[in-house]
Order: C-alpha cells, then structure tokens, then sequence
C-alpha cells in the first residue's frame, strides 16, 4: 500500500483567489504569488491519488500567520477527511506565529482526533534557537497524544528558492533531544541535517526522527535515497510528493536513477508511514 506522507491542501477561499492572501501574508505570497504555483483542490488530491495508485495521503494546510485561517484551513483539512476517511489522514498545521494561540489550536486539533502535526514552518526569521524552543508547550502535547510532528527543514546551503530559510541545525538537534518521546518527521530529507546521524551520539538522538522526501527531486542526487537509508535506517525515510508541487512519477524515476530495490520501495511508498500512523490512537488506519 502506497502513501503519500506530504500534501497540501489550502482554503477554498485561497484557491478562488489567491491575491488578497499573497498580500496579507508574505511568506505565503513569496511562495505563491506566481500563478504557476499550482493550487490544488479536494477532486485534484484525489484524481492524483486514483490516478497514481496511492492508497492514502497525509495533507495539511498552510502555516498562516493569521490564526483564524489556519483555524479554517485545519477545519476544511478534517471535513476532507471526514468526506474521504479511508484516503485522506488529517495533519494540523499551526500559526508560524507561535505562541500561545498555535499551542491552544494544538490541543483543539489533536483533540479532534487528527493524526499528527504539521507542516510546522516560519519564513521569516528562520529555525532560531528561540524560536524552535517556542514549540516545547505543542511539543509537550504531541507526545502525550502520542501523534506525529512534521516540521519543515530545509537545507542552509546551496542555491536559493522561495521558502528557504535559515535553519539552526544545533539547536534543532537539542530540540529533538529535548523530546524524546516525540516522532519527528523532518521534512525535504531534513535538509540533510541526517548525515550527522553517523555520529553515535546524534544517531541515539534521531532514534525516533523520519526523514521525507518531499521536492528531493530539485534538491539532490538520487543517491540521497540510498545514503539516508544507511545513515538512519530503512525505516525512517518516508515518502513525501509535496503535492501539488510534485507528483509520484519524478519519485519513481529518481528510485530508478538511484538503483533502489523493490523491498526498499515498499518500505518507503508506504510501509513506514503505516507503521507510525498505527501509533496514533486517535484516527482509524
């Protein structure tokens, strides 16, 4: 069974016209401005999982600054999964504000009964020390929930995009370590903050993190498949398309390029996603 762990889903209200929200909130804007940025429906979501074969998709919204629209988003989020509860697994995103009002939609979320958090994000500052110490209250929560954290990480060298940001991969790692009964999901290959895992004491760290895959196509060799497995486990590398950015087939042929075998396939289309999402005790998988 295949699963796609990395979708995006945004407001309806955002999809008819985007404009207002490019203004309102510049990361967002700086991301999605250009009307070559593909937004997709429910019907497109589906279509490209029919079509691809994939079983389910993990989705989520947007970071927004504004509180009340990643309300909103996270509510359209859960009726999708409510309307599609066999293919659709519900992640709830937070303010990239932080603060005691991500926190609160924390709890209200997992409350509900979605199956993780995530894609966490700030595009302004970046990962700080203090900024990733922000998230110790939603963390705190996540473990007792026993759900998920998805946190977007990108890579702090090489060619610039929108969206890139500093990232203090210190005190990510102390983040982490700070939590150990959390599943960190680091997404885009953790912006290869994995290949410290072949220092001992990082690997005993990273002992409950995941790695997706999500937009690796723009960003490495396909060889990164092979090398992340070996560094952090077959078990931790997850598939991510971040749809609609991507699609399956870039993936599959990056699984060609890189020489990947069957059973590793599987184990990254799916089987490991599957494994973490039982641990949730909150959505029927």
């Amino acid at each position: 069974m295949m699963i796609d762990s990395h979708v995006h889903l945004m407001p309806e209200r955002v999809r008819q016209d985007r404009t207002p929200f490019c203004e309102a909130d510049p990361a967002f804007g700086s991301l999605y401005r250009s009307p070559k940025a593909r937004l997709a429906s429910e019907s497109d979501i589906l279509h490209y999982l029919d079509s691809s074969g994939i079983a389910k998709a993990v989705v989520f919204g947007f970071p927004w600054e504004d509180p009340e629209l990643v309300r909103e988003n996270n509510d359209e989020v859960w009726d999708f999964h409510r309307r599609a509860p066999d293919r659709i697994v519900p992640f709830a995103v937070l303010s990239s504000q932080g603060g005691e009002e991500a926190c609160r939609e924390a709890e209200r979320t997992v409350g509900r009964g979605f199956a993780g958090l995530g894609e966490l994000a700030v595009y302004q500052q970046g990962w700080t020390e203090d900024r990733l110490a922000s998230l110790e209250p939603t963390l705190a929560l996540a473990g007792t929930a026993g759900v998920p954290v998805m946190i977007h990480i990108n890579e702090p060298v090489g060619h610039h995009y929108p969206g890139k940001v500093p990232v203090d991969f210190s005190a990510l790692i102390a983040m982490i370590e700070r939590n150990p009964e959390v599943d960190f999901i680091l997404a885009h290959f953790g912006g290869g903050v994995f290949v410290y895992g072949l220092m001992p004491e990082i690997h005993r760290i990273f002992a409950r993190t995941y790695l997706d895959t999500a937009a690796s196509p723009f960003l490495y060799a396909a060889d990164v498949y092979e090398i992340a497995c070996r560094i952090m486990g077959v078990e931790k590398i997850l598939f991510g398309s971040d749809f609609p950015l991507l699609g399956i087939a870039r993936y599959l042929k990056e699984f060609e390029k890189g020489r990947i075998s069957e059973p590793l396939r599987e184990s990254i289309l799916g089987g490991n996603m599957q494994r973490l999402l039982e641990r949730n005790r909150a959505v029927p998988l």
